[in-house]
């Protein structure tokens, strides 16, 4: 009993410490929770609907109407099914209608009711709410009159992308959902088809059977494209793969640093009790009984706050949710929270934190009775690094910082390790703004000629005045089907596209070139060979590369449009689309899509750029509270374990000012060394991170630092340590001349 009130006593009277510790283990579970919560709750979402729903496995175009379907869907195991689409203008956006899908891609109704009249159209909730609609509302598209009765999710446009090759929606674009009937009064809409394979084994060799069917019986095949490389259905993917892959490494960082620093206060509470230890050792206490008493103290923390981290993130979750299906359109018809996940939460920190004590207490507690009442524990020890060091070289201010913290080398470490997370946490939320920027900005900064007109077939023949012609072919690199690509072919006295070196000169269009951000992505330089297979019918081609240009505009090969054709098995002068100045007089039921390079403003998806936004401000107030905690332990317990050394240093006649200075300022080396670590760690982590995620989505954003971001990032750390710094001097000044006798009487 006695010793359970001295756990409250000791906790008491150190609680500054312990409420720092506690927020830590908070934040970890917090973040453990909601990371888990929200990958798996999404997850099951998106897995639910699509698999309920028949999420296409390719989508593609025919030259020609697709004749006995019923028969292609028998001789390839799979469901074939077609839509109708067309694109509409309306007021601040541009409106996609869909055909509704029977057997692919079948729609859910998220709110109100289905198609039952004709003029009866639903739309998605994004583009719903974004125009400020409602149900029962009344909308005229190209002169006829449509009911709105509901909003609608389709498998295959759960991230709205107007075109495939779109990185984010176009603001104000949607979809809506209108009656086969009712597609009569467009009658220059585009026939699209999807496949669905009924064996989910082996999917892509079946999708490539369908393909060489197809072929076979007379059908040229247009923008052919698997799920796993579609960003409408990949992109929410990447969004499930980054909470998983991110969950549990920062819970584990966080509480790896949580043990670091349990362990050196638990380490110094137990030497400065070895002779109340040894006393209670002799008088019949048991090794069992204080490893359980001291121990109690890294339960208590670590369960109060894995409880309440896992507590407090559980109805986070559903708002999150809501932020992310407000850009990934998913019916939401529940949340779900993994049983194990939200046992970890809890349990995680304490088997780490319980673990890392125990060794710690071992060391001390395995002493005998008479070896611990010697007081031997409290006395400090000069290690080889002091020795080695020669400290009697420096003034006496520079050797008392030196061996304040060399003497204390898992306080030092913890402050190292500690600093240099916060310091990248930081780093990675200004450098993922910044480099997103980046890339916004640089799109299209290569199109001298901004209008791309692209063509639903193959081309021969004169291109319209004052355009250039180009082809392209959807492309991955042999063996690595996700790198996907498009290899595009050039006039060799093209001006509509520009391309630079990283020494800003002209590369010539006669030889292969590539941009930077696909030969990072790949490994390459020039001279180097790459293997190539066409998406589309599977042919293989090796190119050289003959220059990098520096831009970060997309994943691209440019080559010779003549040599394009020619390896393609494309008659010479054939052509995909047209790059132009001006606008073009085209038959619209010839093209697939136009884009408009000089109005890439308009294309940014608001709701995208706020969660950004959002995001980095999470990051900064996350990253700022973890380095001011961590700053905060180390040095209140320099303080406290000098507080003999304090005090006699106030004898001998130190002002207040003289004595913090001496005390606070020993860890302004490690915290800068902290902080320039960070940046290299903040680099690699990164990279490693959306590589990986490139590979899900098919998307590269190189991390950009910039030098700006990286000053002001510095400056809010120190900041952070100044504050820091101030709290603890106050703590310092209260440390009377008296300290020292009251040590010397004990």
């Amino acid at each position: 009993m006695a010793l359970r009130k001295r756990v409250w006593r000791i906790i008491k009277e150190n609680k500054g410490r312990y409420i720092g510790i506690f927020i830590l283990i908070f934040l970890g579970s917090f973040y453990f929770i909601g990371a888990s919560g929200v990958g798996s709750s999404l997850g099951n979402l998106v897995t639910d609907f699509t698999e309920k729903n028949k999420q296409e496995d390719i989508t593609f175009k025919s030259n020609k109407p697709l004749e006995n379907i019923s028969e292609l869907e028998r001789e390839s195991d799979a469901l074939i099914d077609v839509y109708r689409l067309y694109d509409v203008k309306v007021s601040n956006g541009e409106l996609r209608l869909l055909s509704p899908s029977m057997k692919v891609n079948i729609s859910s109704v998220t709110s109100g009711r289905g198609l039952k009249n004709p003029g009866d159209i639903l739309l998605d909730p994004k583009f719903f709410q974004m125009h400020k609609l409602k149900i029962g509302d009344q909308m005229k598209l190209n002169g006829k009159i449509f009911n709105i009765v509901g909003t609608v999710a389709i498998p295959n446009y759960i991230y709205i992308l107007k075109n495939v090759y779109d990185t984010y929606p176009p603001n104000g674009f949607g979809i809506g959902l209108i009656s086969d009937t009712d597609f009569k009064a467009f009658p220059e809409a585009t026939t699209v088809y999807s496949a669905y394979m009924k064996d989910r084994e082996n999917v892509k060799a079946k999708a490539a059977n369908l393909y060489g069917l197809l072929t076979k019986k007379g059908y040229s095949l247009s923008e052919w494209l698997n799920a796993d490389t579609n960003a409408r259905i990949a992109m929410v993917r990447g969004s499930i793969e980054g909470a998983n892959t991110l969950g549990a490494p920062v819970a584990v960082s966080v509480f790896l640093l949580c043990c670091l620093i349990l362990g050196v206060m638990i380490l110094r509470m137990v030497k400065s009790d070895g002779v109340v230890i040894g006393t209670l050792y002799a008088q019949g206490y048991r090794r069992g009984e204080l490893t359980r008493h001291y121990i109690a103290i890294p339960v208590l923390l670590s369960a109060a706050g894995g409880l309440a981290g896992t507590l407090l993130a559980l109805p986070i979750v559903g708002p999150v949710i809501d932020l992310l299906t407000s850009s990934y359109n998913v019916p939401v018809t529940g949340l779900s929270f993994p049983p194990l996940s939200v046992a970890l939460g809890v349990l995680m920190p304490m088997a780490l934190l319980s673990l890392s004590s125990y060794f710690v207490l071992s060391r001390v507690l395995r002493k005998s009775a008479a070896e611990l009442m010697k007081g031997d524990e409290q006395k400090t020890k000069v290690s080889l690094l002091e020795r080695g060091l020669r400290l009697e070289r420096f003034k006496f201010a520079a050797k008392f910082k030196l061996r304040e913290q060399i003497r204390s080398i898992p306080r030092l470490l913890f402050l190292l390790l500690g600093v240099s997370a916060a310091s990248m946490l930081l780093l990675f939320g200004f450098t993922v703004n910044n480099s997103f920027n980046v890339l916004m900005d640089s799109a299209g900064t290569d199109r001298y000629f901004p209008l791309e007109y692209a063509f639903k077939e193959i081309q021969h023949g004169a291109v319209p005045k004052g355009s250039e012609q180009f082809n392209a072919i959807r492309s991955y690199p042999k063996g690595n089907e996700r790198a996907e690509f498009y290899v595009v072919g050039l006039e060799s006295d093209s001006i509509g596209i520009t391309m630079h070196d990283s020494n800003g000169n002209n590369l010539p269009k006669n030889q292969v070139n590539i941009t930077y951000l696909l030969a990072n992505r790949l490994g390459l330089k020039v001279g180097d060979r790459l293997n190539i297979v066409s998406k589309v019918d599977g042919k293989s081609f090796s190119l050289k590369i003959g220059g990098i240009a520096d831009t970060y505009s997309g994943q691209y090969i440019y080559m010779p449009l003549d040599e394009l054709n020619r390896i393609s098995g494309n008659k010479p002068g054939s052509y995909i689309g047209v790059l132009s100045k001006n606008k073009l007089d085209i038959d619209r039921n010839l093209l697939a899509g136009v884009k408009d390079m000089s109005k890439l403003d308009e294309m940014a998806d608001t709701s995208t750029s706020m969660t950004m936004t959002g995001s980095v401000v999470l990051i900064t107030i996350v990253s700022s509270l973890t380095g001011a905690i961590i700053i905060f332990l180390v040095t209140s317990m320099m303080i406290e374990e000098s507080r003999s050394t304090i005090s006699l240093m106030k004898v001998f006649g130190y002002r207040g000012k003289e004595v913090a200075k001496l005390i606070l300022n020993s860890s302004t080396p490690v915290v800068f060394i902290g902080f320039w670590l960070g940046l290299p760690l903040m680099l690699a982590v990164g990279n490693t991170l959306y590589g990986y995620l490139g590979e899900q989505i098919n998307m590269v954003m190189p991390m950009i630092v910039n030098p700006w971001y990286v000053l002001i990032s510095f400056v809010m750390i120190f900041a952070v340590y100044e504050v820091t710094k101030w709290l603890c001097g106050r703590k310092l000044a209260k440390i009377s001349m008296s300290e020292v006798l009251k040590a010397g009487t004990e």
